[in-house]
């Protein structure tokens, strides 16, 4: 896959079309809708795409905790793009992203069925799985040096 990762900014058709994304991924397989959600903190979060022939197929959000640690938020793949290491690559970006400006450490609410895929990239599970959602999530974090 020849895949193009661009910024996302707040408020625009490419802003949109992430949110269709992550109510595909993240709601709609629960019954839930998105737009029940309070999606206000997307102003202040570093939110990326990645784009397939200028289609966007996946997110991932980047978000400062304090100045040693960022929040790795909104994995959302599509699933018909799930399976061919895309998020391995999305995960990658943005932890490259994190370390070239000095954090040491990410956190990120991944659910309990995405957990080996994320101990697979070095995060280690801090918590027992809690419902997010609907949904089981377990609190994870990795060292970034």
């Amino acid at each position: 896959m020849d895949i193009v990762i661009k910024k996302i900014v707040y408020g625009t058709p490419d802003y949109e079309t992430s949110i269709f994304i992550r109510n595909e991924v993240f709601r709609k397989p629960h019954g839930l809708d998105i737009k029940d959600d309070d999606l206000s903190s997307d102003k202040v979060v570093e939110m990326f795409g990645a784009y397939l022939d200028d289609k966007m197929i996946a997110t991932i959000f980047l978000d400062i905790v304090d100045g040693n640690t960022v929040k790795i938020r909104n994995v959302a793949i599509l699933e018909e793009y799930r399976g061919k290491g895309l998020g391995k690559y999305l995960m990658g970006y943005v932890e490259d992203i994190a370390r070239q400006r000095g954090y040491t450490k990410s956190i990120l609410m991944g659910r309990v069925s995405a957990e080996k895929f994320y101990n697979k990239l070095g995060y280690k599970t801090l918590s027992e799985p809690y419902d997010y959602k609907t949904v089981p999530h377990v609190d994870m974090e990795k060292n970034l040096y």
